[in-house]
């Protein structure tokens, strides 16, 4: 019984996985496709394997805008939705997102910095925008760990407090920036306009970082029943905080640092994940991975095609969709 039982299991995670896969190569190629430069199927496919044509705009257009920016969509999705799973396991807190380390904040304050001293947006604002995210990590982190031990708590109190910290003299920055307020609060609400193969090279830190969750899966399914338990059972809690902190504020930083602030994203696709496979952390961060880049795509073609020719920004996008789902999910838990 109990074996006919898990074949079911393994069938359903299979059929599930592999229609998110082929979700995930239909919303690919619709993303490459349209836009304010239609591109054909048989183009894309064409441009995809004979490379980039000098003597054809469209070709032109497809490999220094769109392909570029449909990758790192991928990417940040990605990023994004595996730090939002990791930090709602480590923290048991199903309310927890990327964000919540202020990380982000501190990423956002580092743009603003960039811009109000007028630097141009290739590499610097990626720059500041990376260094001020890392360093919130470094200040969250010193503060919440004591003796060796990191309090989640004081983690969460450290990274919230720095966020406000942050958006205060973000406000100073934005009153004194004048005719850079525009570029600031766009920046602020997350696009990939006017991102290139410069951002995507940054990004590539975010994939050797997507693999280090997994060689934790069990430890956060052991965790799932409070650390003391875990403890008993021969789990490095301490360890494990610390690794998976780390990689969710990098996954972070290095998102925020490419496309700026979207929200909704590492809320509400671990939930997703969850509730299609269950709290198995193996099969969930898996599935958060693909989930995640499946909505930035889908999210960034809306962007910038539901009033075109003007573009709105992705993290708009996100949330308008992102709120209701995410309204829909508590109102179908119990209790």
């Amino acid at each position: 019984m109990f074996q006919e039982i898990r074949a079911n299991r393994d069938k359903y995670t299979a059929w599930v996985f592999a229609v998110t896969v082929a979700l995930l190569l239909l919303s690919t190629f619709a993303a490459l496709a349209v836009g304010p430069a239609r591109v054909t199927p048989g183009k894309v496919l064409d441009y995809i394997f004979t490379g980039r044509s000098t003597g054809d705009p469209v070709s032109v257009v497809f490999w220094t805008i769109r392909l570029p920016r449909i990758i790192l969509a991928l990417m940040v999705g990605a990023a994004l939705a595996l730090a939002g799973a990791c930090l709602q396991g480590l923290l048991l807190n199903p309310l927890a997102d990327p964000y919540v380390t202020g990380v982000s904040s501190g990423a956002a304050l580092g743009a603003t910095v960039a811009i109000f001293i007028k630097l141009p947006d290739i590499p610097w604002l990626t720059v500041f925008a990376m260094a001020g995210g890392l360093l919130t990590l470094f200040a969250v982190y010193g503060i919440a760990t004591r003796h060796g031990k990191m309090n989640i708590y004081r983690l969460l109190l450290a990274g919230v407090t720095l966020s406000y910290l942050f958006f205060a003299i973000q406000a100073i920055l934005l009153i004194k920036s004048g005719n850079d307020v525009h570029r600031v609060i766009y920046w602020l609400l997350g696009s990939f306009s006017g991102r290139g193969w410069n951002e995507v090279k940054i990004a590539l830190v975010i994939l050797p970082l997507l693999a280090v969750p997994f060689f934790f899966s069990d430890e956060l399914d052991i965790l799932l029943q409070g650390e003391e338990r875990a403890l008993e059972l021969g789990v490095e809690v301490e360890h494990v905080k610390r690794v998976l902190f780390v990689v969710a504020a990098l996954l972070t930083a290095v998102s925020v640092s490419v496309s700026g602030i979207i929200g909704f994203v590492g809320l509400v696709v671990p939930h997703l994940a969850r509730l299609v496979l269950g709290p198995g952390h193996r099969r969930m961060l898996m599935l958060s991975i693909l989930f995640g880049s499946i909505v930035m795509v889908l999210s960034d073609l809306v962007a910038r095609t539901a009033f075109a020719p003007s573009e709105i920004p992705v993290g708009v996008v996100t949330v308008f969709f992102g709120a209701p789902f995410f309204l829909f999910l508590l109102r179908r838990r119990p209790g």
